[in-house]
């Protein structure tokens, strides 16, 4: 074998990847290509080569893929054209819901990304193979000395090993090395030749197909161009049918929205006017009909009263053998008394339905209040506004007095000047009158001449003047003007003085009057300003107030509103399907019996007896032979078959045609038949056996009533006599009459809940409120309060129905006590208060240490004996050291299941104080911290007592409303950590419960100590009023008392009390606390350093409003303020003595000076008072 001499002999073929259909092409290359191309060297060629062929390859993979896009696109670009040809073609019909594009987008770039890898996956595979054979190639390379074989043995495989791997040529290549062993090895020169001429016409292929390859790429790079260009088009038109079809979409989407939207409104407005125009008929109706009904059956009755007098009469003279007519008659007498009885039920029931109808129509239908709050708010606006006019007109009257004022002022200015100059004028001339008098004097002094005489000396002179010269004569006359001038003159300036003098006089007088009036008209404007301010501060007031009304006002119909709805859609109506089972026989309608409206078929099915082994023994037959008799409502005695045997099968059944109305359901829900079973001896019988058959199930489920009865041996008091089976149904099923009726009852229950009367309320006034706790007076009270029930949860097996709850406890040695009846309720408002007078002795205080007060809620249409809804065990040691028990219990049945809620209160009337053997004084601190944590822990486990306690057993009771209660006292507020916390917070924050801590010890005992804490305390203690209106007044009822102070918010007892007789007491115990401290308290602080700088603000006070609360039946009403008093703080700071339960009198708010009254009141606030003053002394001193 030849070794070529080529450095390039011996390497790897390089496999044809290109195109096989251009395989045998040749294209013709002219020599100066050749010669550009042999000057290129082979590995520069095969780079070259390689990477247009791998270009080449990623423009088939973009190529194919933009292709695929394409695809994808016109794909989607059908469906929704066919999508929206199918909604076009469908037209308005319910439209269907668009595909999801991005959802089904992405599902494909996933799948497009899965296909990628797949393929990249591949050809790793690919490479890993070809890199596996180049690496067993290049083991196994071929020289030219390959046929020379080696001398030492260095491991490697030789020739002949593999020389059946080299004679199987790869695939694609283009040169064969592989020749056999056999030929002999040509010349150097030789080789060289061949692998020129080989390496030649190789570069000559590889040359044709570059050319190939670079048509090809040309060819796919104008492709790509057009296709990319495609692609663009496409995608810009599929983005604009996109969007096209998205705005309709949007478009009708929203206008089917819109008009999907109207259209429900309109509906509902239609149904609900509609709904409240037939239950407003229907009611109508119904009343009429309850009315005649009434009417009709009250005729009846009283003729049937009448006919039965008269058969008395006549039956009355008959003989022996009518002695059971004349029971019938007795029992015909006692049904028209309960007949009558009922027929007063019915009318009260009638009345309150009446009231009730017209409470709900008024509340539902007018706006009275609301407009009597409008128009109170326009009156009061009015007189704003008229306040306001009147301020305006006093303003004006003031600038016009004002401008007066200033007139009268110029013109006496004016007239001080004028005096002043006359005043000039007059010394002048009186002054030139004087220099002529001396002169005068001078003259006649010096010449002892009389003014006379010189006078006529003048005249004289004058005359013999004149005579000498007539030119002269006018000289006298001159002086004659002169005197008269200065005569007239002068009388002229004393009268304009006088005159001057006056009017002075009446100017200064006038000024004095003007300053007078101006002084009333400035007091009058203030007295206005005050009375302005007071009527704005009393309009807030009232504005508060008023708010304040309607938030209890809104209170109160939320909660009537919660029990309309309990009473609408508590008593829920359940359809239940009879199991037909395929013996029993198909009931078959005796259509001979006409019902008409109102009136149904009840039928009762005695079924079978099976007798004990005691009635057997007792009746001494092996074949007793029985029947049973029993009376429903008001129809005849009924009387089965008489069958013999142990197991007598009667199959007896009794149809009653009654006429459904709520006699006849209440007789079903409360009252049973009484069956007798009676053996019989050929003609004579014995009553052997009894029971009680109920049927109040049948108003909870329809179709037949299975059910089973226990008999009591009447002889020989066998308490099992035996089992009765039976059944009940009423024919037709009247769900409608059923559900009313509950409504009705439950109604009532509500009725009887809320409703009291007056007279109730007086009776609630304890007799010993007015017996003050002395050291011989041992006695106490006990009030136990049940408020209410939330969320109860009847048993299993009637988790359907709504239970007919109330409450039983046994406190101490006392009797059990229990609540009323509240029918068809899962949170009933029992509102039950009791009172229990205990001696104050050790016995009692061992039992509150160490007992629990368990309170036992059952289920009055529950028939089973020892069942409870729930149960709740509350700890008393609370009790022992005098704090009140106040909160919201869990109740668990005897599975320790929760089944609802218990609200319960437990007070002390007066102080409780702990007898002489149980601890000293000294003590009390010590036993109250080291029990305290013991009671929290009770506390908080409700039911953690280990001392057994009987289960007391539910008695059959009557709904009837309550009469013998006792007072109800109201919750001492506790001394509260901070103010902001108010009681109802108090109760929703911590659900079990919450104990005041407060200890009252006799002050001989131990001495009072201040509290430091900055705080002012305010305790209403009690009321009581004197003979006067508010005393007589029937209107006034219930009365609360609200605490206000400066700008603190307002505070008021937390229930009304009835109003108290003439001279005795109510008591309300009612404390609260204003912290004033630095830290958190600034600003009120701030507000008693006012108070203390001006003594005189009227609002510097603590004012209480003793205020009339209307009846629960009457919410209509407004609070009204009856009385009013004050306590002064600044009279606190002075006199430096708290007031500590002092009587304050209680003036009439609507009579000024009248005392109606009087009301006990703490308040200590002189430590606060003198903290704020020691802190702020140099301000309040200067």
């Amino acid at each position: 074998m030849s070794s070529p001499t080529d450095e390039t002999a011996g390497d790897l073929p390089v496999k044809d990847t290109g195109p096989r259909l251009l395989g045998g092409l040749k294209v013709p290359w002219n020599s100066k290509s050749r010669q550009l191309v042999s000057r290129v060297s082979r590995e520069e060629l095969e780079d070259r080569f390689l990477r247009l062929h791998e270009e080449n390859i990623v423009l088939k993979q973009h190529a194919s893929k933009q292709e695929d896009k394409i695809k994808r696109m016109a794909t989607k670009l059908i469906r929704l054209v066919n999508d929206k040809k199918r909604c076009e073609r469908i037209g308005g019909g319910p439209k269907r819901q668009g595909r999801d594009v991005e959802l089904e987008e992405t599902i494909e770039q996933l799948q497009e990304r899965v296909h990628e890898l797949e393929k990249q996956n591949e050809g790793l595979r690919n490479k890993l193979i070809s890199t596996k054979q180049q690496l067993q190639f290049q083991g196994h390379r071929h020289t030219p000395y390959n046929h020379v074989q080696s001398r030492i043995n260095t491991g490697r495989r030789k020739v002949n090993e593999i020389s059946d791997f080299q004679e199987s040529p790869r695939k694609g290549t283009k040169l064969q090395d592989a020749v056999e062993a056999g030929t002999p090895q040509p010349s150097i020169t030789g080789v060289k030749q061949r692998l020129l001429q080989e390496a030649r016409e190789e570069i000559k292929a590889l040359e044709s197909l570059v050319e190939t390859q670079r048509d090809q790429i040309l060819d796919l790079e104008h492709m790509a161009e057009v296709l990319k260009t495609q692609m663009r088009r496409k995608e810009n038109e599929y983005e604009a049918s996109l969007l096209q079809l998205r705005e309709q979409q949007a478009t009708d989407q929203r206008s089917n929205i819109r008009e999907n939207v109207e259209l429900i409104k309109l509906n509902k407005q239609l149904m609900e006017k509609s709904n409240a125009l037939t239950v407003m008929e229907g009611k109508y109706i119904q009343l009429q009909e309850k009315q005649r009904h009434l009417k009709a059956s009250h005729d009846a009755l009283l003729a049937n009263g009448d006919e039965l007098n008269l058969q008395l009469k006549e039956h009355r003279l008959k003989c022996f053998s009518l002695e059971k007519q004349l029971q019938s008659k007795s029992f015909v007498e006692k049904k028209v008394g309960e007949l009558q009885d009922k027929i007063n039920d019915l009318e009260r029931e009638k009345e309150l339905l009446k009231e009730n109808y017209d409470k709900l129509y008024n509340s539902a239908f007018s706006v009275t209040h609301e407009e009597q709050w409008k128009l109170k708010e326009q009156q009061l606006k009015l007189q704003i506004a008229q306040l306001e006019t009147a301020i305006k007109s006093d303003l004006a009257d003031k600038n016009e007095i004002l401008d007066r004022l200033k007139v009268e002022r110029d013109q006496t200015e004016k007239l001080t000047q004028e005096n002043k100059e006359l005043q000039l004028h007059y010394l002048e001339h009186k002054q030139q009158l004087d220099e002529l008098k001396n002169h005068m004097k001078f003259f006649s002094k010096e010449s002892e001449i009389d003014m006379t005489e010189f006078s006529e000396a003048l005249m004289l002179i004058k005359s013999r003047k004149e005579q000498k010269s007539g030119q002269l004569s006018f000289l006298e006359k001159v002086d004659g003007d002169i005197n008269k001038d200065l005569e007239k003159s002068i009388r002229e300036l004393q009268a304009t003085h006088a005159e001057t003098v006056q009017e002075l006089e009446k100017t200064r007088n006038m000024l004095i009057m003007q300053h007078k009036i101006n002084k009333d008209y400035q007091m009058e404007v203030e007295a206005v300003t005050q009375k302005l301010e007071s009527f704005q501060q009393d309009y807030d007031l009232k504005i508060k107030q008023y708010v304040h009304l309607l938030d209890i006002r809104a209170a109160r119909i939320r909660k009537l509103e919660a029990q309309l709805k309990d009473i609408a859609y508590g008593t829920k109506q359940y359809r239940f399907k009879p199991e037909i089972m395929p013996d029993d026989p198909v009931d078959e309608f005796n259509e001979a019996i006409h019902l008409e409206r109102g009136e149904n078929l009840f039928e009762i099915h005695i079924s079978k007896l099976t007798l004990s082994s005691e009635a057997i023994q007792a009746s001494g037959d092996q074949e007793p032979s029985t029947f049973c008799t029993y009376a429903f409502y008001d129809f005849e005695l009924q009387t089965t078959p008489v069958v013999s045997g142990l197991h007598p099968v009667y199959n007896f059944t009794s149809q009653y045609l009654v006429h459904v109305n709520d006699f006849f359901l209440q007789y079903i829900q409360k009252n049973g038949v009484t069956l007798e079973v009676h053996q019989a001896y050929s003609t004579d019988y014995e009553t052997v056996a009894a029971c009680q058959l109920r049927f109040h199930e049948i108003l909870e489920k329809n179709g037949r009533i299975l059910g089973a009865a226990n008999l009591v041996g009447i002889k020989g008091d066998i308490p099992h006599y035996g089992t009765i089976e039976y059944w009940v149904r009423l024919r037709v099923p009247m769900d409608q009459a059923i559900r009313l009726y509950r409504e009705r009852a439950k109604a009532l229950g509500y009725i009887t809940s809320n409703f009291k009367r007056p007279e109730q309320m007086h009776q609630q006034i304890p007799k010993t409120a007015d017996l003050s706790l002395t050291s011989d007076d041992n006695l106490n009270e006990l009030h136990i309060t049940i408020k209410c029930c939330s969320n109860l949860k009847s048993g299993a097996t009637k988790s359907h129905v709504q239970p007919n709850p109330y409450v039983v406890y046994k406190f101490f040695d006392f009797a059990d006590h229990d609540t009323a009846i509240i029918p068809n309720s899962n949170d009933p408002q029992f509102d039950d208060h009791m009172c229990f007078p205990v001696p104050m002795n050790p016995n009692l205080d061992r039992y509150l240490k160490s007992e629990s007060l368990s309170f036992y809620v059952f289920d009055d249409s529950d028939t089973q004996q020892n069942t409870y809804i729930g149960k709740v065990d509350v700890p008393l040691i609370s009790l022992a050291h005098d704090r009140y028990i106040s909160g919201i219990f869990e109740l668990t049945d005897h599975k320790k299941h929760h089944t609802g809620t218990i609200e319960v209160v437990l007070k002390w009337k007066f102080t409780y104080l702990l007898p002489s053997s149980s601890a000293a004084p000294e003590d009390l601190m010590n036993v109250i911290k080291k029990e305290e944590s013991e009671a929290d822990k009770k506390l908080h486990r409700a039911s953690s007592v280990t001392t057994p306690v009987v289960v007391p057993i539910p008695k059959p009771r009557q709904r009837t409303i309550p009469t013998d209660k006792k007072v109800s006292f109201v919750d001492i507020t506790s001394h509260q950590d901070s103010m902001s916390i108010s009681d109802e917070d108090v109760q929703k924050s911590s659900p079990e419960m919450k104990v005041t801590k407060k200890l009252q010890v006799k002050a001989s005992s131990v001495p009072d100590i201040p509290e430091p804490s900055e705080k002012i305390r305010i305790e209403i203690i009690a009321l009581s009023l004197n003979d006067s209106r508010v005393a007589m007044d029937d209107t006034i009822q219930r009365l609360f008392v609200e605490c206000r102070f400066y700008n603190f918010p307002a505070e008021e007892t937390p229930v009304s009390l009835p109003k108290p007789k003439s001279g005795q007491w109510v008591y309300y115990n009612y404390s609260n606390v204003l912290y004033v401290d630095k830290e958190t308290n600034q600003a009120r602080r701030e507000s008693l350093k006012t108070i203390l700088q001006r003594p005189e603000m009227p609002n510097g006070s603590i004012q209480f409003t003793v205020v009339s609360d209307p009846p629960e039946d009457e919410q209509d009403l407004e609070c009204e303020d009856i009385g009013i008093s004050h306590v002064s703080l600044i009279e606190i700071f002075q006199e430096k003595k708290d007031i500590i339960e002092q009587n304050i009198d209680v003036f009439d708010a609507q009579v000024d000076g009248e005392v109606i009254g009087k009301l006990r009141i703490t308040v200590e606030a002189l430590h606060a008072l003198y903290s704020i003053y020691e802190e702020y002394r140099d301000e309040l001193e200067t």
